[in-house]
């Protein structure tokens, strides 16, 4: 892997890898069968810096909108925004940006770069307007704040390299594992929000918190260094995909029990998340990252299936369907051939770097 060996969060388990190693799909040959694994290395890398593009225009309509109603005397308009989806959002951006940190990837720590300043950029206007408590917003500015620089620092410190298995415990390890232990005791905290969006309690958080720390302490004392070490590296990625993994639902169950509420939601920005993620899953399976490749596939199966339900659906004023059937047809049929090209490109990268080089 340009210099690096596939552990930690890089490695998939199975039970013929433990038979037999995994050869490094970044295999450093210049000629023969390898060279196809050096084209689909640098074309995976190049995919995820182009999905930047799309999650970059993601959120600008919303964030447009919101500066015209602000301008024009209407801030009310922004009490329609859930401030909270915006926050897990960015906390989950956060997150993945610490695991990749740690995996020595540049291009994608870019992308959760974009997505914080995207997710920020819409807080603040909430928070401007009057909709999200002021002290939520100043604590969750200082966390990103502090965050953003941990993991640049990080980045910068590795120089592309990914964190090496043995090394000695310090304040990055400490971080990794904090953060990592937070984000996933948030989780049940916003299935409980979603529940019962009234409640302002935080025992779910607080309660989770000291059960994941305690079991979290007992793992670590029994593990030694280099199997602690996988475990805390594994906890912001772990963390940041269960946060994306429950965003997408709400509005799910929301589209198949009111379906009339679809009017209200945009293809175009369905369409760029799809796109976004989709972009990923090439870079992901190819580095064997469970934890990436967990997340963008199930982002990617959640978009298809808002799609769906907007084909499905159709106005009760009109009688027509949310979602033209051509284009839905279009789009699945687009993205099973997308499948199709990055397995049948992912397994001949594997085959290349496993074949032996020429003499």
């Amino acid at each position: 892997m340009e210099g690096r060996r596939t552990t930690g969060t890089r490695t998939l388990v199975t039970v013929s890898s433990r038979k037999k190693p995994v050869p490094p799909l970044h295999a450093g040959a210049t000629s023969g069968p390898a060279s196809d694994s050096q084209r689909w290395n640098a074309l995976t890398d190049k995919l995820v810096a182009a999905s930047s593009i799309p999650f970059s225009i993601l959120v600008l309509p919303q964030v447009v909108q919101n500066a015209i109603n602000m301008a024009g005397g209407h801030p009310t308009a922004l009490s329609i925004i859930s401030w909270e989806g915006y926050l897990s959002a960015m906390f989950g951006n956060t997150l993945m940006c610490s695991h990749f940190a740690a995996s020595g990837e540049r291009s994608a720590v870019n992308v959760q770069l974009v997505g914080i300043l995207n997710n920020f950029l819409i807080l603040t206007q909430v928070a401007l307007a009057g909709f999200m408590p002021l002290a939520v917003f100043l604590a969750a500015a200082a966390f990103t704040a502090f965050a953003t620089f941990m993991n640049l620092a990080r980045v910068a410190a590795l120089a592309g390299a990914a964190q090496p298995a043995d090394e000695k415990w310090g304040s990055w390890q400490m971080w990794q594992l904090g953060s990592g232990l937070v984000g996933l005791a948030v989780v049940p905290q916003v299935l409980y929000n979603t529940v019962s969006p009234a409640a302002s309690t935080l025992l779910p958080f607080i309660c989770t918190l000291g059960l994941l720390g305690a079991v979290l302490g007992l793992r670590l004392s029994s593990k030694g260094g280099s199997d602690a070490a996988t475990l805390v590296r594994q906890l912001p990625g772990w963390g940041a995909t269960l946060l994306f993994a429950l965003s997408p639902l709400p509005q799910l169950v929301r589209n198949l029990l009111e379906p009339q509420s679809l009017e209200g939601l945009s293809v175009g920005t369905m369409l760029l998340a799809l796109l976004g993620n989709a972009l990923m899953v090439p870079r992901a399976l190819f580095v064997r990252d469970v934890v990436w490749l967990s997340g963008t596939c199930w982002a990617c199966v959640a978009g298809w299936g808002q799609l769906f339900s907007m084909f499905r659906s159709a106005s009760a004023a009109t009688g027509r369907r949310f979602l033209d059937p051509w284009l839905f047809f279009s789009i699945t049929g687009a993205l099973l051939l997308y499948t199709g090209y990055v397995v049948v490109q992912h397994r001949r990268a594997t085959a290349a770097a496993a074949s032996p080089r020429p003499a």
